[in-house]
This record gives C-alpha cells, structure tokens and sequence, in this order.
C-alpha cells in the first residue's frame, strides 16, 4: 500500500492541460454523466479529435477510458452542482482549425484532473503492482521494487500516467492478464491457471484494444505465446476461457461502434474530419502501412522521439530482456516483449509514426512495462560496473521524464524533445506552460523551479523508505494465489 500511495501522489502531482486527446476523452465522459449520451454534441468545440456521424459528432478515440472515468466525474459534477459551477472553456479557433488553443476554467481543470487519476493515475498504480509481482516471482523484493521503479519512472509511462490518456490503461491491462497466466511460483509447471483467472485474463485483453485500439496486436500475441506454451490437450480449454472472459468486452465496443458509427467494425477514425487526419488514414490499413526507416529509426534513436534517446533505460531494458526470456524461458516476458515489438511495427509503419505533440514515442507505451525484466538482469548482473551503469542510466531517465512532464507532455512534433524543448524550459522555469496545464506546488503558490520541490522530496525521501523497507530475501512461492 505504501508504494501504491508513493507512486499515485507522483502521478496526482501534475495538473494535464487542456489539450485535444484528453479533453475529447472528457467529452465523452461529460456526455454520458450530463447529457445521457454518446453524441459529444454539446462540448465538440473544444477539441480538434472528433468524428462526424450521421449528423452527430463523437469522440474519434476508443471509449473505455471514458467509460471508467464516469463514476469518478459523476461525483465531480454533483459536487460543482452543489457549488453552483460548471466546467467552461474559452475557445481561440475556427471551423477549420478548431480549437487552437483551450483555457479551461477552475472546474473544467479539476474534472479533467479527477479522470486523469481516476483512470490513467489509478490504472498506472495498479500496473506497477501487477509489474511488481511478476518479478517478486523472478528475484528478490528490493530488485523487483527498484526494476519497476525505474521502468514506471524512467520510461513515457510516468508523462502519460498524469493526463487522461489511453496508453498507461492499456498497458495496465496487458501485465494484468500476463500476470494472471503467469504460473510461476504459483502452480506447478505445466498446470493451467484457474478458469476465473483465464476469463478475467481473457476480459484484461479483450478490454486493452477498447481503450487502445492498437493493442488489439499485443493482445493476441500475449494469448497466442500462452496457447502454444500450454500442453496440446489443454489448448482449446485455455483458448475457449479467454475467448469467454473477452466476450462481454467486445460485445460492449461492438455496440458502441455501432450506436456511433452504423457497424462494429466501424471507429471513429472512419469519421474524421480534419483533412491532414483524413489523408493520413487514407492510406494502408487506418494510416498504417509497412515499416519504414525514418519510423523505425524515429522511434528508437531520432532526437525527435527516441525511445533510447528519452528514456536509455530502455538499452537495458530491450537487451538483457531478450536476453533473459531466451536463457530462461519465461515465456511471460517473451510474450510482452512480442507485444512491444508488435507496437514498434505497426508504429513504425505509421504515417505520423511520431504520435503528434508528445512526450517520446507515446504509441508503444502499452509494451514498455516488458522491459523491466531487462532492467531487472542489468541490476542483478555479477559485475558491478554493470549494476551501478543500470542504476545511473535510470536515474538519467527519470530526471528525463520529470523533465518532459513538468513543461507539459505535448512536446512539439519537430524540435529536439531534449535538448531544446524539456530541458530548456525546465531550468528557465516555465513549466506547465500548456492552458490549463499546471502542478500541485503551483496550486500552492509556489512558482518556476520552486514549484517542483515538494515533488522532488516525495520522490527522494518516499523512494529512500520504500528502499529500506524492501527485503534482500528472495519473496516466498505465492501458492495460495488461484
């Protein structure tokens, strides 16, 4: 509980700004909690990520985030109803160029930072969890702790886990469905998991491409990997359990897609209305087609959005994960790592591989979590040069992150992310700098770099506890878990 309470104030302590994917996500939260729709009619001005269908406008993004944010903005709008306040913005746009730039007031700004947390902030904390017991399975406590540490902190999980995005929930569902495949030190080998833990695995993946749609790949590679590893007479018992606990996912997407958008094979991304969106998916299959060098190259080591440049973690992690799910067969990791190759691909096949303003290569953030088994040999490693290089690298990457997240994770789509974009801003102390966009040291009257120092002890000081808290024992077989 203690690291969960850590790790959520980190994510709670940044206010998103209100920017196109999130506020169109919000919209559609605010439809079905205020208008009892799914037609985002009433509040489509404010954002530029939207569909026209048969007349009505909707969301052009998957709407399980927006679903799972509804309780959480239910309370909110009862609350401002109380105070007599409601949720507004001031639009500079036109129809054309809508929504250019969006200053929301008081109330606009908390709502959409209660779904950021009630979603991606919460979600990210359960990802870690779930992260985290996957390598307790693997190595002691105090590596598994600083593994996904450095994973959840040092990688764009921690930008996206602060801003109601889709990413960090799609991530959180495809560990939460390894997790509940994953035998070891649970079962004796061989043996297939209860039939609640495949159906609710099976719900995990088929609930991850309603939030995002690419995840759609990893998903079947994470239960494809888990089939062919099962003993052939038990095959079609794991594959028929997964197929029903996926069921009530995809019956609940199918109808939305087709309520919006006259089929279930339909998405919003069919409907879309701004032409540079328009030409890009007009092409391939919704704006995909194969992998190209700038993309590949792009996404790993451009200045632009460099996955090894942003976050050098990821060095670790890709090459000692390779590394150890080959020499130990775990097909646990191997399954993740497929899943993040998968995303790599398909992204770098993208027409706007770079994810538009972002904060790294945001698409493959539901595969990075598979990367703390890399960084989990790196710490374990027998020579220490090894083991403190890991420990350096990461700490780069987290300062990297805080960095990136503090001036707002909508870096612009050509500058050096790095080196003329977070980085500068930070140590000029113009953070938050997106309308809307702010943190909980601002809300305290604290301004520039100052703002930043309550966080910087949460994370120093609550890290240094949680550190002496883990044990160097090896964590004992979890064989009451069914």
């Amino acid at each position: 509980m203690a690291y969960a309470a850590w790790l959520f104030g980190l994510f709670a302590y940044f206010v998103p700004p209100a920017t196109w994917n999130p506020v169109s996500r919000f919209d559609l939260t605010r439809a079905i909690v205020e208008e009892r729709t799914l037609s985002i009619d009433a509040f489509v001005s404010n954002t530029g990520d939207r569909s026209l269908s048969h007349g009505r406008w909707y969301t052009d993004k998957p709407p399980f985030v927006s679903f799972v944010a509804v309780p959480a903005y239910a309370l909110v709008h009862a609350a401002h109803r109380i105070r007599g306040v409601e949720p507004a913005v001031t639009i500079v746009g036109s129809e054309l160029h809508p929504a250019l730039r969006v200053t929301p007031n008081r109330a606009f700004q908390q709502a959409l930072h209660v779904c950021s947390l009630a979603t991606s902030g919460a979600l990210g904390v359960a990802l870690a969890l779930a992260l985290f017991e996957l390598l307790r399975r693997r190595t002691t406590t105090r590596t598994a702790f600083v593994s996904v540490t450095l994973t959840m902190l040092g990688t764009p999980l921690f930008p996206y886990a602060t801003s109601f995005y889709s990413h960090v929930p799609a991530a959180a569902l495809l560990v939460l469905a390894v997790l509940l495949l994953d035998q070891r030190g649970v079962r004796p080998r061989g043996a297939l998991p209860s039939t609640a833990r495949l159906r609710w695995a099976g719900a995990c993946l088929a609930f991850a491409p309603g939030c995002e749609y690419l995840t759609l790949f990893p998903a079947a590679i994470v239960g494809f990997c888990f089939v062919l590893q099962t003993a052939p007479s038990e095959r079609l018992r794991l594959l028929r359990e997964l197929v029903v606990g996926g069921s009530a996912p995809a019956v609940v997407l199918a109808a939305y897609h087709t309520v919006a958008f006259g089929a279930p094979w339909r998405t919003g991304y069919s409907f879309m209305t701004n032409p540079d969106f328009l030409a890009g998916h007009a092409g391939g299959v919704m704006g995909i087609h194969w992998p190209t060098w700038a993309g590949s190259y792009g996404l790993l080591l451009s200045v632009r959005r460099g996955h090894l440049y942003v976050s050098p973690i990821a060095v670790f992690g890709i090459l000692f994960g390779v590394q150890h799910a080959r020499r130990r067969t775990d097909i646990a990791f191997a399954a993740g790592l497929g899943a993040f190759v998968a995303l790599f691909f398909l992204n770098a096949g993208y027409y706007m591989w770079w994810g538009g303003a972002a904060a790294g290569p945001r698409h493959l953030v539901p595969g990075l979590p598979f990367l703390a088994a890399g960084v989990m040999v790196g710490l374990r490693e027998r020579r220490k040069w090894v083991r403190w290089l890991t420990v350096a690298v990461g700490v780069v990457s987290v300062a990297n992150m805080v960095a990136l997240t503090a001036v707002g994770i909508e870096a612009p789509e050509r500058a050096d992310i790095l080196a003329t974009y977070a980085w500068p801003r930070l140590v000029a102390g113009k953070l938050a700098t997106y309308a809307g966009g702010a943190n909980l040291g601002m809300k305290l009257g604290l301004s520039g770099l100052g703002s930043l120092a309550p966080l910087v002890l949460w994370l120093v000081f609550g890290f240094a506890h949680l550190y002496r808290r883990a044990t160097r024992r090896p964590a004992p077989p979890m064989s009451r878990v069914r």
